[in-house]
This record gives structure tokens, C-alpha cells and sequence, in this order.
């Protein structure tokens, strides 16, 4: 008897939990009180270290196009052409005296001219003379001017087409010949130089000029027989 009582209680006691839970309703969580503004709110650390530490994402960079390995050349400047040199040679002269004075006579801005002698190497020795003047008087008297400027070696002439002229001298070398001359010169007497026993030395002006020199009108103005053209040299 009692056994079936404890039955009929558990019985009972199970179906009461088993009404409980069927229709038992949890009661809502209570409302959250309102949050003053002025009060900071808390963040967990996790979550603020997470966003600050953790980089922000960005595009990947393409790279910069190489650059072309050949560039285009500058143009090259315009250089003038020079302009173009006359060049030719005067003569020939007798003796350097002469090729001297006719060098004076270019002493223009922009013309370069030299001297250069010729030939006289057949000659056996060279003669220094004065010219024949007008008469045997006119001889006569130059012979006493140059005795009386220390040169006493000296003979007039008196036969051909060297008549009335003054002999000053005779010397193996043109050299020596040459001396004498200036030295006759220096003191205002008019020497030349003539070769003895074959062609002498002859003498020409080489001119450089500027374009537009005129080397047949300068041939006249400068006493020379022959006006021949040169190549001009760099």
C-alpha cells in the first residue's frame, strides 16, 4: 500500500515539473538606464588596439614605366661657313729690296703676305751695284757721295748697257752680298744685287687674302710681272 502511494507522488510530482516547464515564460531582462553624454563610455582594449595597430589596406602601386633608352638627338647648331680666301703670288721680284717695298703696299686689314725666294743656285758669285744713273756726271758725283759714306771699294762703269752705273763689290755667296746691300741701303743708297754666271735668286709675295681681293688690279699697283694663283692652306 504504501508503495503504490509513493508511486502515485512521484507520479504526480513529475507531471507538475513537466506543467512548469511547459508553460513557464522567462520575465524580461530589465530596460538599461539611460547613459549621461558626459560620461565616457568604455571600449575594450582588444578591440581599440586591433583597429589602431592594424594598417589600413591599400591599392598595390604599379611601376613607373622605364624610361626610353635612346633620346632624340638635339639638333646640331648651324655653324657659318668661312668664308672663302683669295690666295696668290707676285712677281718676280730682282732682289729682296724690291719685294719688300711691294710688301709695304699691302698693309690692308685682313691680308697676310710673306716673301719666299727662288732659284740662284747656278749663280758663281753676286754682284753689288748701283743702277745706272743719267750720265757720267750723275756717276761721278754718286761715287764721291759713297766714298764719303766710308765706301771707297768701288768703279763706274763706263762700257754697255751698264754704263754710268757703280760697281760696289763682287761676293761668292748671296749671302755677303745680301749684307752689303742693306748696308748700302741703310745709309739711303739704292744697291741691288745681281747674279753672276746664272739665274739668281728671285723673289715673290705670297698673299692670303680676304674674298673679294683683286689679285690682276693688285699685280699692276704692286710691279709685278706675274699674278698666279695659289691654293689657300687651312
Amino acid at each position: 500500500m504504501i508503495t503504490r502511494m509513493l508511486f502515485v507522488l512521484l507520479l504526480m510530482l513529475n507531471l507538475g515539473v513537466a506543467a512548469w516547464w511547459a508553460f513557464h515564460r522567462p520575465a524580461p531582462p530589465p530596460a538599461a538606464a539611460p547613459l549621461d553624454a558626459a560620461v565616457p563610455t568604455l571600449e575594450l582594449v582588444r578591440a581599440a588596439d586591433a583597429t589602431s595597430t592594424t594598417p589600413p589596406a591599400t591599392a598595390p602601386v604599379e611601376p613607373a614605366p622605364a624610361a626610353e633608352a635612346t633620346s632624340t638627338p638635339a639638333p646640331a647648331a648651324t655653324v657659318a661657313a668661312p668664308a672663302a680666301m683669295v690666295c696668290a703670288s707676285f712677281g718676280p721680284y730682282g732682289d729682296e729690296a724690291a719685294v719688300q717695298v711691294a710688301r709695304g703696299r699691302l698693309a690692308q686689314p685682313g691680308v697676310q703676305a710673306s716673301v719666299r725666294s727662288v732659284g740662284g743656285a747656278n749663280a758663281r758669285g753676286y754682284n753689288v751695284v748701283m743702277p745706272p744713273l743719267a750720265n757720267r756726271d750723275a756717276a761721278v758725283a754718286m761715287a764721291e757721295r759713297l766714298r764719303t759714306a766710308g765706301f771707297s771699294d768701288l768703279v763706274v762703269r763706263n762700257e754697255g748697257e751698264a754704263a754710268n752705273g757703280i760697281a760696289l763689290g763682287r761676293f761668292g755667296s748671296e749671302e755677303n752680298a745680301r749684307r752689303h746691300q742693306a748696308a748700302l741701303q741703310a745709309k739711303g743708297f739704292a744697291a741691288q744685287v745681281e747674279p753672276v754666271g746664272g739665274a739668281g735668286a728671285s723673289y715673290w709675295l705670297d698673299v692670303r687674302a680676304p674674298a673679294g681681293f683683286d689679285a690682276n688690279t693688285q699685280r699692276t699697283r704692286l710691279g709685278a710681272a706675274q699674278a698666279q694663283a695659289l691654293a689657300c692652306s687651312a
